[in-house]
C-alpha cells in the first residue's frame, strides 16, 4: 500500500503544472489558468487536467487557443507524453472562487472546436489532447 502511495506522489510531481501554468498564461486572450494533475482508474494513468479562464469561448476562438496550448505540450518535457485534458471557462481566476465554482462554469463548446480542429469528439467540456491529437494540431510526427 505504501509504496503504491509513494508511486502516485512520484508521478504527481513529475508533471510540473507551476511551470506549465505560466506557459499556458502567456497565451494571448487566456486570463490564467488551472492545472491538475489527475489519476483515473490506475495510479499509473496520468490526465493533466487544464481549464483556461479566457476572454471568448467561441469556437473560432477556443479552436486557435488549443492549437496554441497544444504547441505548449509538444515542447513541455513533463507535460507532453500525457494526455491533457482542456476546458474553458470565460472570465478571470477571481470569479470563481473554488475549483467547483471553475469546473461548473466550464464552455459547454468542445464538442464543436474538436469538429472544427478534426479530433475525435470529446466526451463532457473536455477537449482530450492526447500525443497523437497535439502531432496533428501542430504538424508533427509525434
Amino acid at each position: 500500500m505504501l509504496s503504491a502511495i509513494l508511486g502516485l506522489v512520484g508521478c504527481s510531481a513529475s508533471v510540473d503544472t507551476g511551470s506549465f501554468e505560466k506557459e499556458l498564461d502567456g497565451i494571448q486572450g487566456v486570463n490564467g489558468s488551472l492545472v491538475e494533475v489527475q489519476h483515473p482508474g490506475l495510479p499509473t494513468n496520468t490526465d493533466v487536467v487544464v481549464w483556461l479562464f479566457v476572454d471568448s469561448t467561441d469556437v473560432a476562438s477556443v479552436s486557435a487557443t488549443a492549437r496554441e496550448v497544444a504547441e505548449i505540450v509538444k515542447v513541455d518535457d513533463s507535460v507532453r507524453t500525457h494526455q491533457v485534458s482542456l476546458a474553458v471557462v470565460q472570465g478571470e481566476p477571481a470569479q470563481y472562487p473554488t475549483r467547483s465554482d471553475v469546473s461548473s462554469h466550464s464552455a459547454q463548446v468542445m464538442h464543436k472546436v474538436a469538429e472544427e480542429l478534426g479530433l475525435p469528439r470529446s466526451a463532457g467540456g473536455f477537449l482530450r489532447l492526447d500525443t497523437q491529437a497535439v502531432s496533428q494540431l501542430t504538424g508533427s510526427n509525434g
